[in-house]
């Protein structure tokens, strides 16, 4: 294994929770490289495994993050040149002009070619009770584009679960491409502390000894206090940013202040960070 491909293997591996996207990126990988390694000792291709993916969850679950290091696993393995992760919705593919969507789509698409093409929120270029919705000439291109470019383009289409089953059922053609699904579960309230630790570390900030059980307190509340909106994550960062303006608050009324204190997450800022969490 290079170097390269441990490293993002490590990546994924370090993320907070998602002990089933890691357990199934690692058998993903495992048979990739096996493959590759068969092949080199000329035993030719092995079973097809198609490389394309469909990620089920909701909000906030690290969807994006995953695609993007699984990106660059894909160039590791030598399965495409660039490595890199293309990101589009419908808004950058569908157009209300009947023949146009089809002409910008396949403007994304190209620039896909040789990297791996993420849809967020897939689903939406589906909607079979608009019969004037051009949703249909995006996902037309996009198949049209995967059989002529199957050796150069992977694609990973996003989105809620049920939607994402929706989606799939609607179209023979993405059934027949879209083989494995990949589900990011909610993160629990152990995974946001985990989260937020991560933001602080990444951010340059420290959490008061105090702060600490007050933060894992909190992290529970965001869960409740959210309910069917909860987006984990980005619930999480939200709360995380909201801590840092109320330490930013307390120490506009501090003189002389040290680096310590500009790193400093005290138990104040978290509590009055979630009494006005909403």
């Amino acid at each position: 294994m290079s170097d390269d491909l441990q490293k993002n293997i490590d990546e994924i591996n370090k993320l907070p929770g998602l002990k089933r996207v890691k357990d199934e990126v690692k058998s993903l990988v495992a048979f990739l490289q096996s493959s590759k390694e068969r092949k080199d000792q000329g035993l030719g291709d092995g079973p097809a495994l198609t490389l394309h993916l469909i990620f089920s969850g909701n909000p906030g679950t690290g969807k994006t993050t995953v695609a993007r290091i699984l990106a660059a696993i894909y160039r590791d393995l030598g399965l495409i040149q660039g490595g890199k992760l293309i990101e589009v919705t419908r808004s950058d593919l569908v157009v209300a002009e009947k023949g146009k969507t089809a002409e910008r789509a396949a403007d994304k698409f190209n620039q896909a070619i040789d990297n791996v093409l993420f849809i967020d929120e897939a689903y939406t270029l589906i909607n079979k009770k608009d019969p004037n919705d051009n949703g249909q000439e995006a996902i037309d291109e996009l198949l049209k584009y995967m059989e002529d470019y199957r050796d150069r383009l992977i694609v990973i289409v996003a989105g809620y679960e049920i939607n994402m089953r929706d989606f799939i059922a609607a179209n023979a053609g993405l059934a027949s491409r879209f083989k494995r699904n990949i589900i990011f579960e909610n993160y629990n309230d152990l995974e946001l502390y985990q989260i937020f630790y991560k933001m602080c570390r990444d951010n340059n900030y420290m959490i008061a000894n105090d702060a600490s059980a007050p933060i894992k307190t909190a992290c529970k509340k965001v869960i409740e206090i959210t309910g069917d909106r909860y987006s984990n994550a980005r619930d999480v960062r939200r709360f995380f940013e909201s801590c840092v303006q109320y330490q930013s608050l307390r120490l506009s009324k501090k003189e002389n202040k040290t680096k310590m204190d500009l790193m400093m997450i005290k138990k104040d800022d978290v509590e009055a960070s979630i009494k006005n969490f909403a």
